[in-house]
């Protein structure tokens, strides 16, 4: 779950980037175009012309950048007689109160509808150039328009795919929050014992208290499946600290054999309880798995850091 949250992030903040980067590099461009505007309209007609509109992916880039293509057609000598261009700018500045460039607009738009009062019927030719020029720009806005809602719906989708990964986790965890079948039996059985224990403490009857102790010690008597319940109990109480054990290569009883370590038992009770002439053996084997020679520290110790150490 984690990978994919990660996988996830990585690929919104790569949009994000990528759509940094197009803002910046779009308005190089334009720097350089209005530069370049006066000495050499043509060039900077060129580079407005060439330039991908799919760069210009906010209203103030479209305003800006439809205000000096219209100037650079102005200063080209490219009659244009339509002010579908220059509203593009017009409206812009307008909407956010930016008089210098709205009045710069308006002269523009000024000579565009001089240069239409003056155009002669008979002048198909003319009309048909500047057609082709407002008909070029508005096909390149159309796909900015469809780029942008392409945008925007993957955006939405990733969203839609964060809330997801977000819910997953959140009924992950609350299913993990619950005990395992397994985990519940041996948590039933050992508070009836424990429950057996107080009443005992409380009552005055030794029948009471005889037969907690003979459940207890019945309990305790199968030492194979002691330690298969604690391990049990570690698991759904300890998920972490039983997940590295086993990462190191631990079987599930030797698992089982630490945890009676964190439960604060030393080495020589364990070796006691569960009656093998081998324990120094087993202790030994554990240590050379988790990567401890003979000069680190007490098993006991270590497991019971490890075990604090997991839980934060």
């Amino acid at each position: 779950m984690r990978f994919f949250e990660n996988i996830l992030f990585g690929i919104i903040l790569t949009a994000c980037l990528w759509s940094c980067g197009h803002v910046n590099s779009a308005r190089t461009i334009l720097d350089r175009a209005e530069m370049c505007l006066e000495a050499h309209p043509d060039s900077a007609f060129v580079e407005l012309d060439m330039l991908d509109r799919r760069m210009l992916d906010t209203p103030e880039l479209r305003a800006r950048h439809a205000l000096l293509l219209s100037q650079a057609l102005e200063r080209c000598g490219i009659e244009v007689y339509g002010d579908s261009i220059i509203h593009v700018a017009l409206d812009y500045y307008d909407a956010v109160g930016d008089s210098a460039n709205a009045e710069k607009a308006r002269a523009c738009l000024a000579r565009i509808r001089e240069n239409a009062s003056l155009l002669a019927p008979s002048d198909t030719l003319k009309r048909q150039n500047a057609r082709i020029i407002e008909e070029r720009y508005s096909d390149k806005l159309a796909l900015v328009r469809k780029d942008e809602r392409i945008r925007w719906i993957v955006l939405a989708a990733l969203l839609a795919l964060a809330a997801l990964a977000f819910v997953i986790r959140a009924v992950v965890r609350k299913l993990r929050s619950r005990p395992d079948d397994r985990a519940m039996a041996v948590i039933r059985e050992r508070l009836a014992v424990l429950d057996k224990i107080i009443a005992s403490r409380i009552s005055s009857d030794d029948r009471l208290y005889r037969s907690s102790e003979e459940e207890l010690d019945v309990m305790m008597a199968d030492r194979e499946e002691f330690l298969r319940s604690t391990k049990i109990l570690f698991e759904e109480n300890h998920p972490r600290f039983t997940a590295y054990l086993a990462g190191k290569g631990l079987t599930d009883w030797e698992i089982g054999y630490c945890c009676l370590y964190t439960l604060g038992l030393k080495g020589k009770d364990i070796g006691e309880y569960i009656q093998k002439k081998r324990h120094y053996i087993i202790s030994h084997e554990i240590r050379q798995k988790l990567g401890l020679d003979e000069h680190d520290t007490n098993l006991s110790i270590y497991l019971r850091e490890l075990l604090l150490e997991t839980e934060r």
